[in-house]
């Protein structure tokens, strides 16, 4: 049987070859060859995107917003280790997503084939544990606060990094520093005060700081390992700290952009008799 990751790579490899594009498909290469490796292979480091001259606040930060991918789709192989005081679990996953809001995930390894499926659309979130027959039914928030999930860093802010949505945009954001040979930035909405920090030579988004505008928490991230994909350089690997201490790395395995996947991997039956179930939730501190 073929897995829907074998199945996206097979017909994304027919388009894409029938676009007249040339693309390998032939097993996972190590990411920590990636880059890196073909930087050993040429003997020399990755030429600087700016000059020194032209490394203002304005153009560092114009540099950084041009070296991020825009998508419509995109199709991963992620591994993800989640660690905390009320929760510890790492895996292996397929995760499809389009916009505007719509992802499916699918575990491969740790849990079992088969163990559960995930389908979400904006704030609504389905799980379906086949083996159960039964399914969950509600908001990511409110799902956040189970003791399923049982972890301080929520399920939204790790969707979000899965499919590259750093938050990092022109409109709003001002300088404020240096730092560390780092350019800070700093931005603000009715929720979060977001802190960026850029390498002025790479354009690289390397470190950021999430932190609620009302509340305590607050989130450290931190982006690694990058390779060029599309003419731009993106992390495979993204790490969050929790300000209680909860840990999560996200490991990009693969990830590719605006491939044809097919429509039934966004789809979700719950078949006939399957039950609802209510997830208890966690005590607060």
């Amino acid at each position: 049987m073929v897995n829907g990751w074998e199945r996206v790579k097979s017909e994304a490899g027919s388009y894409l070859k029938s676009s007249g594009f040339k693309i390998f498909f032939s097993g996972f290469l190590p990411v920590s060859f990636g880059l890196t490796g073909l930087l050993l292979m040429a003997g020399c480091a990755p030429k600087p995107k700016l000059a020194p001259e032209e490394r203002t606040p304005q153009n560092v930060l114009r540099c950084a917003l041009r070296n991020q991918i825009k998508f419509k789709s995109c199709a991963s192989l992620v591994k993800l280790k989640l660690k905390g005081d009320k929760s510890k679990f790492s895996g292996t996953f397929e995760f499809f997503y389009k916009r505007p809001h719509t992802f499916t995930l699918y575990p491969r390894t740790f849990f079992g084939v088969g163990t559960f499926k995930v389908k979400g659309e904006k704030d609504s979130l389905i799980i379906y544990f086949p083996k159960q027959n039964e399914f969950y039914l509600g908001s990511t928030s409110d799902f956040a606060k189970t003791k399923l999930w049982g972890s301080e860093i929520p399920p939204n802010l790790l969707l979000e990094m899965i499919w590259g949505k750093a938050g990092l945009e022109e409109e709003g954001v001002t300088y404020a520093g240096r730092s560390e040979e780092l350019f800070w930035y700093q931005s603000k909405d009715k929720d979060w005060l977001k802190e960026y920090w850029i390498d002025p030579k790479r354009c690289r988004l390397v470190k950021s700081r999430w932190r609620q505008n009302e509340g305590e928490k607050s989130y450290q991230i931190e982006y690694a390992n990058f390779v060029t994909q599309n003419h731009v350089e993106i992390p495979c690997q993204i790490s969050i700290k929790s300000q209680a201490g909860d840990f999560a790395r996200i490991k990009l395995l693969e990830r590719r952009f605006n491939l044809p996947i097919p429509d039934d991997k966004f789809e979700l039956k719950i078949p006939p008799g399957a039950r609802r179930v209510i997830l208890e939730t966690q005590k607060e501190d």
